[in-house]
């Protein structure tokens, strides 16, 4: 029994010492800046010890340097060819193996640690995640912004935040609401302090669900969460909410402390307008449209939004009419129409005037041609041509 036990632990002081020889090979390949053959002398020690895990993070590194080696030579040289490719990948992978096998595994002497490695993989991962959603190449960009996120999270970063976010635009733009709205949850826990952006987008995923509790619980839990400064970023949204939850007293004073906060300025009084009109109050849309004209007669924004604010109260009375027909009361329809006809030719004034300013916004034009077709009036062929144009 006693020649057995001696056996074995020979057995491991030699696999141990060949371990030890062969990382020294690696290390000092490293050292001297030959990433390619400690490549394959740090295949040689896995295969003998891959249960290793200073083995592992040593693969890392090696990996980690290639990485570095193609990136230097494609700086220098724009045609160079990748020799590899998955270099980053594989790096990553080696120290998450590295730290499974043994969560203290401690580097040789200027080597990167495992939780190091990851963090440096965190940001190669994200550029590429981002340059891959640029060019609508969602999956990959899933790919590698999911790898990015989770190197941010295990480095404890609230770089995990944007990464989360992100990849929630990656998810929305393949039409997975679901998951889109699961990375946003993940960005605002990562860093509820980030920005608006996470929390308006997942009230926009909740609004299209027609979930106005969890609209108004994200509005809630951003004005709770967010600096002072970026609550103005969320002041549409706020407005949206009242709008759609019927909150009128509300979304009035919102208006009016928006106005107040910024006198004059055009964006403020057109989003307020536009709000206000979706919600039927016309005369109040009016009245901030007004004085802003005044000012400023060939603003197309103001132009236009008079003319949508007319607009959607001919679909009020189009609505009104509808009603009166269906319960027969016919007496009522002629005066509705009527007056339906002056709030028409007011919204075709107005369009009119914004597309002498700007006839290539693709809702006015529409809108104008809709209303001359009301109005019994003749089509340009120019307008007719942009809306045909918008069917293609």
């Amino acid at each position: 029994m006693k020649k057995l036990t001696f056996l074995l632990v020979g057995l491991m002081i030699s696999t141990t010492l060949f371990s030890q020889s062969c990382l020294d090979d690696v290390w000092q390949c490293l050292r001297n800046n030959q990433a390619p053959k400690a490549k394959k002398f740090i295949e040689e020690c896995l295969s003998a010890n891959p249960e290793s895990a200073q083995v592992w993070l040593m693969k890392g590194n090696v990996y980690v340097n290639l990485y570095n080696s193609d990136q230097k030579k494609k700086q220098a040289d724009p045609a160079y060819v990748f020799r590899y490719p998955d270099a980053l990948i594989t790096a990553n992978e080696a120290f998450v193996k590295a730290l499974q096998l043994d969560p203290t595994v401690q580097p040789k002497t200027g080597m990167l640690g495992a939780i190091d490695g990851q963090k440096l993989c965190a940001e190669p991962f994200y550029n590429m995640g981002v340059d891959y959603l640029d060019k609508k190449d969602y999956d990959n960009s899933i790919k590698f912004l999911s790898m990015a996120a989770k190197n941010y999270e295990l480095a404890k970063s609230k770089n995990a935040a944007v990464a989360y976010y992100q990849l929630a635009v990656a998810y929305l733009n393949q039409n997975n609401q679901a998951e889109g709205k699961n990375m946003l949850a993940k960005s605002i826990a990562a860093n509820p302090l980030l920005s608006s952006a996470s929390y308006a987008t997942l009230y926009d995923i909740y609004k299209s669900e027609n979930d106005t509790v969890n609209c108004g619980m994200i509005l809630e839990k951003a004005f709770a969460n967010l600096p002072a400064e970026q609550h103005g970023e969320l002041m549409d949204v706020q407005m949206d909410y009242y709008s759609t939850t019927g909150q009128s007293d509300k979304l009035f004073e919102l208006c009016n402390k928006m106005l107040q906060a910024k006198p004059g300025d055009v964006e403020t009084i057109t989003n307020c307008a536009n709000y206000l009109s979706n919600f039927k109050a016309y005369t109040k849309a009016e009245e901030i449209l007004t004085p802003a004209l005044e000012k400023e007669p060939k603003n197309f924004k103001l132009n236009f939004q008079m003319a949508y604010r007319y607009f959607m109260e001919v679909v009020d009375y189009e609505d009104k009419i509808d009603a009166a027909m269906k319960a027969k009361q016919y007496a009522e329809v002629n005066p509705l129409r009527t007056a339906e006809k002056e709030i028409i030719q007011k919204a075709h004034d107005w369009s009119q005037k914004a597309y002498e300013i700007d006839n290539n916004v693709q809702q006015n034009n529409i809108m104008l041609q809709q209303l001359k077709v009301k109005l019994l009036l003749p089509v340009p062929e120019e307008l007719k041509a942009k809306v045909d144009s918008y069917r293609r």
